[in-house]
């Protein structure tokens, strides 16, 4: 899907290493989109289409360009192909569609989708709450980092940002296994400083491989 099989191994990997020296249980996450955004197309149809209806108004001020536009009937058509166009490249162009994305919205869905993400994979069942979630929505280009109670009380919140801004970087340049193998890395970093060492921990009470998931990108 979105990591082939080195690279999956090698976060995979890393986790384990992670869990063997803190202690905690850590599942990493990817999903192609969090949401499915339904007015994203309809912005880009407006845009298109106001952008095209000014187009239209100017010629027939200056008085010159296309003289098809001087005709109400292809003028109109001229402006809905527009925004039609302008719909469907928001929909199946995915950089496209992310020009319309409110950054607000996008950060709120990625982190209701790993709320959810969180408890149905029962994530909170380990024995020390000790569970951590590092997901991904890619679409968004977002990360959230869910600890369970037994690591949130005792990490930062402000630690975890940083973490975030380690692998910020990577996504907006499509490396998600390096955004991945960054954030990870700083994640363990802190957790050790937070003093989390692994004393008698020995079964895995969460499958570690890499999960990844088509969201809401249909």
């Amino acid at each position: 899907m979105y990591f082939n099989g080195t690279q999956a191994s090698r976060i995979n990997d890393l986790i384990e290493k992670i869990e063997e020296r803190t202690g905690i249980e850590l599942v990493a996450a990817v999903v192609g989109k969090c949401d499915s955004y339904p007015e994203i197309p309809w912005k880009a149809f407006a845009l298109a289409a106001s952008a095209s209806s000014l187009a239209v108004l100017v010629q027939a001020f200056i008085g010159h360009g296309c003289a098809l536009l001087r005709n109400p009937q292809f003028a109109a058509a001229f402006i809905l192909g527009a925004g039609a166009i302008s719909a469907l490249l928001a929909v199946f162009m995915p950089a496209f569609g992310r020009l319309f994305l409110d950054r607000v919205r996008a950060e709120t869905e990625t982190e209701q989708y790993a709320r959810a993400f969180f408890l149905e994979r029962e994530l909170f069942r380990t024995a020390g709450r000790t569970g951590i979630l590092v997901m991904v929505g890619l679409f968004e280009r977002t990360v959230v980092i869910l600890p369970d109670s037994g690591v949130h009380g005792r990490l930062e919140q402000g630690k975890l940002h940083g973490v975030i801004a380690a692998m910020t970087p990577h996504l907006r340049r499509k490396d998600r296994c390096e955004a991945f193998m960054q954030g990870l890395a700083a994640l363990e970093e802190e957790l050790l400083q937070a003093g989390f060492r692994n004393t008698k921990k020995t079964d895995n009470e969460i499958a570690d491989g890499l999960i990844q998931e088509k969201g809401e990108d249909r």
